[in-house]
This record gives structure tokens, C-alpha cells and sequence, in this order.
């Protein structure tokens, strides 16, 4: 295949990618109510209501209800909690200082953690020096 091809059949992969994304950013899985700004890796998202979809067993996407930008988020699956109600979603920040980072999510008997960015990483290190430890906060969220 010649360059102009590939450039075309790359062209159509990513638009059909972005068509995958957008349509399951609109059907979010969860509500939630973030009183506070928090990161997740490199972006920094304000305090307010946001929906989070999952495009796949590892991937979720994270958008404001205002319809700001969405953010992708890595997440690891953990384990199978039974003791967990199967209707029950929660999602999980680590506060490091006043910074508050996504960690986890919860829906139904299923958690999964979201790896520490670099930033988040530092704040630790900085905190265990000074004798404290992140504090992990929950929020009740709502399956859709």
C-alpha cells in the first residue's frame, strides 16, 4: 500500500474510534457528584456532576454533564467483591494534601483501581517524609 492509503485508512480508523467514544460517553453508566476538583493522570477536572462510561473492561471515559472535554481513564480490575450489593457504585480518591486524585471505581460486585499519576506519586513521597498518609475518600454514585 502506498502512503496516501495508509494515511486514508488511519483517517477512518481514528473517526470511527471518536464515533465509539462519543457514543458511549452519552450513555454513562454512572452518576456522580464530585464536591471537589480532582485529577485524573494528567488533567485536572473541576468540582460537579459527571457521567463515566465504560468502552471497555479497562477503559472508562469521565465527562462533565456541562459537556466539557472527556477524560480516558485506565482501569485495572481487582477482584469480585459478593459482599458488595449487584445495584451499588461508588467511586474512590485518594486525598494527598488538598489534592485529591480518581483512584478506584466500584459498580456492583466489581472494583477496579486507576494507577497513580507521576504528580500523585510525588505528593506521597513528599507526605511520607512528613509522617502522613493519603486519605481515601468514597462517593456514592448512581447506576444508570
Amino acid at each position: 500500500m502506498n502512503r496516501k492509503t495508509l494515511s486514508i485508512m488511519a483517517g477512518l480508523a481514528l473517526m470511527t474510534a471518536a464515533g465509539v467514544v462519543s457514543g458511549y460517553a452519552q450513555e454513562a453508566r454512572l452518576e456522580v457528584h464530585v464536591p471537589f476538583a480532582f485529577s485524573v493522570k494528567d488533567s485536572t477536572l473541576p468540582a460537579g456532576d459527571y457521567k463515566l462510561g465504560q468502552l471497555s473492561q479497562s477503559v472508562w471515559v469521565i465527562r462533565n454533564k456541562e459537556g466539557r472535554p472527556a477524560v480516558m481513564a485506565m482501569a485495572h480490575p481487582d477482584r469480585i467483591d459478593r459482599t458488595l450489593a449487584e445495584d451499588s457504585a461508588s467511586i474512590a480518591f485518594e486525598r494527598c494534601g488538598d489534592r485529591y486524585f480518581l483512584s478506584g471505581l466500584q459498580v456492583g460486585e466489581e472494583t477496579s483501581s486507576i494507577p497513580e499519576s507521576k504528580a500523585e506519586r510525588a505528593l506521597e513521597r513528599e507526605m511520607a517524609r512528613d509522617g502522613s498518609k493519603p486519605e481515601t475518600i468514597y462517593i456514592l454514585a448512581s447506576v444508570r
